[in-house]
């Protein structure tokens, strides 16, 4: 499942971006917003990989009734 996104610590957006198939203003989107973790350096964005595992975790389990 997590194959295709790399084994560091922080990610780049893009690498982010790619991964999720989503655009980099929705990975921004979600930084800011809290949904996924990370932090700013050097003016660039690096996410948590941790942040990325967990969120795919919680959309691929069953939701609960």
């Amino acid at each position: 499942m997590f194959g295709d996104l790399p084994l560091k610590t922080f990610l780049t957006s893009g690498e982010v971006a790619r991964f999720l198939s989503v655009s980099l203003k929705t990975i921004h989107r979600w930084y800011h917003s809290g949904l996924i973790g990370g932090v700013k350096a050097g003016g660039s964005l690096r996410i948590y990989r941790d942040s990325i595992v967990k969120l795919v975790g919680e959309k691929a389990s069953p939701a609960h009734q």
